[in-house]
């Protein structure tokens, strides 16, 4: 799972760069601060135009050589490896703002069929794992592409004619290098999941070209769940805010820490600076992935994401009034926790929502949801700068702050689904109703009795989102090749007839909230079997039926059962199987 998401090392250096060295560059090759974000439109544009259609186009095409997603993702890193080595070369403010499109553009390109790629080849309970690890390669590509910029800043002197730093060359060729290497491993690595002949039929069936996929995009748009509706009012707050601190965090920094303009000479010191403030947040999400998803189960996706708005509105409110340099890394720790969110848990949420073959589109449409508050902020925040916020770098980043806590009350407002319609993946609210077990172990010889506890262990792995253990236990001896019925229960004979039997014990579980299912045939008598299974582990809970395991006519306790319950270690749950007996 990891080699499957090391090209997202690649594609966040990339925008980790485009994030911190690309409005310092605008600024030394003469950009005033209040053209910054409509010299940043090049990212809401592309995004908008590229994501949701290139996503719509990966849904609908499959190669036997190249598979569905990887011509895209390869595709898009070959041009960011491309423009990222003629970044720094440029010699004018309107040669910058080209490579910037051009960036962009690659890497909208391979961003949303990479992420839906990850979803394609992880099994539906694997999906929050897979996110989290990107989560993790995200925030090291961006750390190393903030760090690089702050370290060569001080280690290398010189400017081109033109005044772009030496140390911009290197920061670019370096991404360059990590884009190209780490993205062709990851496609080298990553096999897709070929399509069953029926989705071959139908890929072969849908119609292609520009008009076919805006018209997908738009019926995806048209029924797109309700909770999609309201996270895009959530992220109307949180990207506009976003962008905002990325276009004036140097600036804040500038007036607040080094009493620098942008074009003085302490203005390059805190770009600098201000690259390994973008690092250390970077590290925070890097570690912090690990945390959330486990949060994320007990309080709901909702509330884990809406925590964390608030927490990063406050850091960047308090990131506003700070003057003094060390101080300005304390507000990254909450910045960075909100950051390994936004770039996790709101996907996890739509990937739980949408049906799995229909990701990539709507993986687009998410990022639409991203672009459209971004492309608001390069239109108007320009006006808003100069006339409302006196053209202070700092009264910027309060008002992003302020905006972040805006994002959290309207997280809040996103409806739960019902307990038992919540998702196993991400759930919205939902908390695990059961946390103390590990493994639910059973035991079943096929019996109607048995496959009934069965289903129960099942229902309460379920909601512990434990490991099922099912398991049978057969004699040794004898030459009978079937079970024999023994009043409720049935005297297995043989390992083949023990196999059967729990195969068909098993056939049935398939809860998504099921970490594993594990099989465990076993000679011997029933009890035994069951009481030396769980004495390896002190979080298992023991499930058997009352009649049916050792249950003779008129018993209301079978001997195993009540054996087990006499002898075991462990929590025991008795299924009540006398009805289902007495029907049959």
């Amino acid at each position: 799972m990891a080699w499957m998401n090391l090209g997202f090392f690649g594609v966040q250096f990339s925008f980790g760069l485009t994030q911190t060295a690309v409005n310092p560059l605008f600024l030394l090759l003469g950009a005033d601060a209040h053209s910054l974000p409509i010299l940043n439109i090049a990212g809401p544009i592309t995004g908008l135009l590229i994501q949701p259609f290139i996503g719509a186009m990966s849904d609908k095409t499959w190669s036997p050589r190249w598979g569905r997603r990887k011509p895209f993702v390869l595709g898009g890193g070959l041009v960011c490896v491309i423009i990222l080595f003629l970044f720094p070369l440029v010699s004018a403010l309107w040669m910058a703002v080209l490579c910037l499109w051009l960036v962009d553009a690659g890497n909208n390109t391979a961003m949303e069929p990479y992420r839906a790629l990850i979803s394609d080849r992880l099994r539906k309970a694997q999906i929050p794992k897979g996110f989290l690890i990107q989560s993790m390669f995200t925030g090291a590509g961006a750390v190393l592409a903030n760090v690089s910029l702050y370290v060569f800043q001080q280690v290398l002197t010189g400017s081109s004619e033109a005044g772009v730093p030496t140390w911009v060359f290197v920061c670019f060729w370096l991404g360059a290098v990590c884009c190209l290497v780490t993205i062709t491993i990851a496609m080298m690595r990553t096999r897709e999941v070929t399509p069953s002949d029926e989705e071959l039929a139908e890929i072969r069936t849908q119609s292609k070209g520009i008009a076919a996929t805006v018209g997908d995009v738009a019926r995806a748009v048209k029924v797109m769940p309700i909770g999609m509706h309201k996270i895009g009012l959530a992220f109307m707050f949180q990207w506009y805010a976003m962008f905002i601190y990325w276009q004036f965090v140097s600036v804040s920094v500038a007036e607040s820490v080094f009493d620098a303009a942008p074009g003085t000479p302490g203005y390059e010191d805190a770009a600098g600076w201000t690259g390994l403030m973008n690092g250390g947040y970077n590290f925070v999400t890097m570690v912090s992935a690990m945390f959330l998803l486990p949060l994320c189960h007990r309080f709901g996706g909702k509330r884990v994401h809406a925590g964390t708005l608030a927490l990063a509105g406050i850091s960047l409110a308090a990131l506003s009034t700070i003057n003094t340099q060390a101080l300005t890394l304390v507000p990254m720790i909450g910045l960075g926790i909100c950051w390994a969110s936004m770039v996790g848990v709101p996907y996890l949420m739509v990937a739980s929502m949408v049906p799995r073959e229909r990701t990539g589109v709507y993986m687009g449409i998410l990022n639409m949801m991203i672009v459209v508050p971004m492309l608001i902020q390069t239109l108007t925040f320009g006006w808003i700068f100069d006339n409302l916020l006196d053209e202070r770098g700092t009264n910027a980043i309060l008002l992003a702050g302020v905006l972040l806590g805006c994002a959290a009350v309207a997280m809040l407002w996103v409806n739960s689904p019902p307990k038992d319609e919540d998702s196993s993946v991400m759930p919205l609210a939902a908390r695990r109703e059961i946390t103390v077990y590990d493994r639910v172990i059973v035991g079943s010889d096929g019996s109607p009795s048995a496959l009934y506890a069965v289903a129960r262990a099942h229902e309460v792995a379920a909601a512990a989102e434990a490991r099922v253990v099912v398991v049978t236990a057969y004699s040794p001896e004898g030459a009978v090749d079937r079970p024999v019925q023994v009043g409720g229960r049935q005297l297995l004979y043989g390992q083949e007839a023990a196999r059967r039997a729990v195969h068909r014990s098993v056939a049935e579980l398939t809860s998504d909230r099921i970490r594993e299912i594990e099989q465990v045939v076993v000679a011997g008598e029933p009890a035994d079997a069951l009481l030396e299974v769980a004495r390896t582990s002190t979080a298992s809970l023991l499930v058997v039926g009352n009649r049916g395991l050792g249950a003779e006519e008129g018993e209301s306790l079978g001997s195993v059962p009540a054996k087990i319950v006499r002898n075991a270690a462990c929590d025991v749950l008795v299924v009540q199987t006398s009805a289902l007996h007495e029907e049959l």
